[in-house]
């Protein structure tokens, strides 16, 4: 007489215990939405992009302020001395950013700014030492500035914004680049990278 083994049991999985596709699409979209949300705040692109203009503010408060960055282009060195002699900056200051070009320690870079949402308003463009004020227009106002690699520049609303705002915009190596709209007591920090 042969017996047969027993099948081995294998248990039955009752419709509630199966797999769900339902569960796993939910848990990889929670996670791409974490992803994403973690890049965007890496990215600097993400939270309150403007900050008080605070006159009080000390460098470590200042690099605690979200900044965007930029990319501007670079003027040769050989063309510098041309670049400042109609940029309105006074002889002394010329002389000074065309000895720092000269030793290297400096870059100079066009910055192109205009009025990006058609309220116009004047800003003041401070970047270390220098400042410019510019009467936002719809074409753009090219701004040299002397930086190192990369700089902090700061625009801060030197005409009252009223309800609206004042919303500027730059024209980068990408093409023109709409700026966050700046309230009274605001000012907008950038990082300008000289390419």
């Amino acid at each position: 007489m042969s017996t047969e083994p027993e099948p081995a049991y294998k248990p039955q999985l009752n419709p509630e215990d199966k797999p769900s596709h339902f569960r796993t699409a939910c848990i990889i979209l929670a996670t791409c939405t974490l992803l994403a949300g973690a890049g965007v705040h890496f990215s600097g692109l993400g939270g309150r992009l403007l900050g008080g203009a605070d006159t009080n503010a000390s460098p470590a408060a200042d690099s605690e302020q979200q900044r965007i960055g930029v990319q501007m282009s670079l003027i040769a060195p050989e063309k510098a001395a041309q670049a400042l002699a109609s940029s309105g900056y006074s002889e002394k200051e010329q002389a000074d950013i065309l000895a720092g070009v000269k030793r290297r320690d400096l870059r100079l870079v066009a910055m192109p700014i205009f009025d990006a949402t058609g309220t116009g308003g004047t800003v003041s463009v401070v970047c270390g030492t220098t400042h410019r004020t510019v009467a936002l227009q719809p074409t753009p106002t090219v701004l040299i500035l002397p930086i190192t690699i990369a700089g902090n520049v700061d625009i801060l609303p030197v005409s009252d914004p009223g309800v609206t705002g004042i919303g500027a915009g730059v024209v980068t190596l990408f093409g023109p680049q709409p700026l966050p709209v700046m309230h009274q007591g605001e000012s907008l920090g950038l990082t300008v990278i000289a390419q």
